[in-house]
Formats: C-alpha cells, sequence, structure tokens
C-alpha cells in the first residue's frame, strides 16, 4: 500500500491530480506568510479512521488515529493514553486524556516538550506549531528525495526542544516533505521524514513518517521512530 516519495511520479499517480494548477497563485519564492497562509488553507483532513502502529526500537505501538476537517485525534491501544490536536491559526490545542470518558487535559509549557509513550516523538512534534512561528525566514533552495524544494527556518516564541527548525516544502506538492530541529548551535539533533504515502478513500495520507534523534553535529541516528499506517477507512466517530 505504501508508496516511495523518492519517486514523485509514483505519488503523482497516487494523488489522481494534476499538479500544474497546484502552485498557481504562488510566488516563485514565497514568504513564510504566503506559505503559512496557504498550507493553512489545505489543512483540511477527511472523516477517516487509520489504524498502524508506532515503532520505537523494539517497542511496537498499536495506535488509531481519527481525522476530520482541522482535527486529529490519536489513541494508543497499549496504553491508557488519548492525544487530540486541534489546529487553529494562531496555533494548536494538544490535549490528552487517560480514557474515552475522561476529561480533556490541555498539555502547555515544559509537558509540550516530553516525549510521547517513550517514543522520540514530543507532544510539540504532534502540533507542527513551527509552520506557524512568527519569527521566520525563506533561506533558499534545495533538492530532497529528487524533489525540488524551499527552505523555511524558524524560531520558537515559545518553550521549545529547538533552538530553531529548518523545514522544506516540495515546489510540486506544495507539502512539508522534511523538518530538523537544532540545537542552539545549529545542528539537527531531531529529523522528520514522510517515507511513503497511502492511498485510500479517494484520498491520500501519510503512509510512514520517521523521526529520528540526531548526533548533534552528524546525520547518525541516535535512535529512531516510525509512524506507520496499515489501514484507511470512511468515517472516524469523530
Amino acid at each position: 500500500m505504501g508508496q516511495d516519495l523518492t519517486q514523485p511520479s509514483v505519488r503523482l499517480k497516487a494523488e489522481k491530480r494534476d499538479t500544474s494548477t497546484w502552485n498557481s497563485g504562488v510566488p516563485e519564492n514565497p514568504t513564510p506568510r504566503q506559505m503559512r497562509n496557504f498550507l493553512w488553507r489545505t489543512l483540511v483532513m477527511k472523516d477517516l479512521i487509520l489504524k498502524g502502529r508506532v515503532q520505537s526500537g523494539e517497542k511496537k505501538i498499536p495506535v488509531v488515529v481519527r481525522t476530520r476537517d482541522r482535527l486529529i485525534q490519536f489513541e494508543f491501544q497499549d496504553r491508557p493514553l488519548q492525544i487530540r490536536v486541534r489546529f487553529a491559526p494562531e496555533g494548536s490545542l494538544i490535549q490528552k486524556r487517560s480514557k474515552p470518558d475522561a476529561e480533556w487535559q490541555v498539555v502547555t509549557g515544559d509537558e509540550k516538550t516530553r516525549q510521547v509513550a517513550g517514543t522520540d516523538l514530543a507532544y510539540e512534534d504532534l502540533g507542527i506549531d513551527f509552520l506557524r512561528w512568527p519569527d521566520a525566514k525563506l533561506t533558499g533552495n534545495d533538492n530532497v528525495m529528487m524533489l525540488d524544494c524551499w527552505v523555511y527556518e524558524a524560531n520558537p516564541p515559545v518553550q521549545s526542544n529547538y533552538a530553531k527548525v529548518r523545514y522544506w516544502i516540495s515546489k510540486t506538492y506544495l507539502s512539508m516533505i522534511r523538518a530538523d530541529g537544532l540545537n542552539a548551535k545549529g545542528e539537527a539533533i531531531k529529523r522528520f521524514t514522510f517515507n511513503s504515502v497511502i492511498e485510500a478513500e479517494d484520498t491520500v495520507v501519510i503512509g510512514e513518517m520517521k523521526v529520528a534523534q540526531l548526533t548533534p553535529g552528524t546525520d547518525v541516528s541516535a535512535s529512531r521512530t516510525f509512524v506507520q499506517i496499515e489501514t484507511v477507512e470512511k468515517g472516524s466517530g469523530l
């Protein structure tokens, strides 16, 4: 079911869209504000339930992901943990609870920087707020996985695991395909890459995301977490 993003033509076939009109109206070198506004307009998810797993080392956590409009909910099947992310222009609201009938608790401050279920993911990573950090700039162009990209850098206005985040937006698909969290020395300490997509229920969703903790100053992974989606069905129940 997975599609390799290193083959742009394969993904183009999966999405069944004419990409010639995707970037119509987008400047040759969009400012962070222009890109942020475009990404927000397209951040509307279909009413789906996705089933898969989160794998960190030898640990494999079954997970159910529910999506609808600008809401995504993660339900970990091996422990009492559910996480809900509501995307908004001013920032993401991240909440958690221990069971389906419990009250949602807002995740704020230092807690947002903590690991989720012992994986390489932090709560703040799920909210992708760096796409909306106000102190951002376009730093140039690059090629990642055979795709031409714009490269942006953003500085956090709030407490974060990162001194800066650098992210790559595909010029063809106008979507993020990689992001690096940097330390104060400008070294990458965490890398997010989107490795595959799945075509299902008349839509395309991310099939696999890899999150790697990097040894600072190198591209060597100290640890890795994979989020893998295996099945997609209509009707999230949200």
